[in-house]
């Protein structure tokens, strides 16, 4: 039997059920890319997929991170940092390395990451000819409950992938 407070009443409603989402091509290409302010946390670039309060979602958020090809004056990359959430990468396209408490991994297209929660972890493109491209996955409702905290910063915290 569940507990008490758990079950739905007057005080305590049953929460809405999501809705299917499905996003086609043309709006995932239309949705605008976020990037940090300063290049020390990473030259990276993403689109939030589903995050609420954006889309209805009640246990996932997902979006798509980019990385340039490599290019000796301008390196694409996310510096190293740790958030309280485990994530999860799947590699759509490109050739990168990927770093989980000191361990480098190489990674390319079709290739899937865990990386437990408070790991450190950070992400390099090796192509000069081809962008790293990767799906992530959070399983938190909206992305503004993802704290990003990054290696040689003091309290840093921040959004992104």
């Amino acid at each position: 039997m569940a507990h008490p407070a758990a079950e739905p009443n007057e005080t305590n409603p049953q929460p809405p059920k999501p809705s299917p989402q499905v996003l086609n091509h043309a709006t995932i290409t239309s949705l605008p890319q976020s990037s940090f302010p300063t290049a020390s946390r990473g030259t990276v670039t993403w689109q939030t997929l589903l995050s609420a309060p954006s889309t209805p979602t009640n246990a996932l958020t997902v979006g798509i991170a980019r990385c340039a090809p490599l290019d000796a004056q301008s390196p694409s990359y996310l510096a190293l940092h740790r958030h309280a959430q485990a994530e999860i990468y799947h590699v759509i396209a490109g050739r990168g390395v990927v770093v989980i408490d000191g361990a480098e991994h190489g990674v390319s297209a079709g290739d899937v990451v865990y990386i437990p929660g408070d790991a450190e972890h950070g992400v390099w493109n090796v192509s000069a000819s081809e962008e790293l491209r990767w799906l992530y996955c959070f399983a938190v409702d909206g992305f503004g409950e993802v704290v990003y905290r990054f290696s040689g910063e003091e309290g840093g915290d921040g959004q992104g992938s």
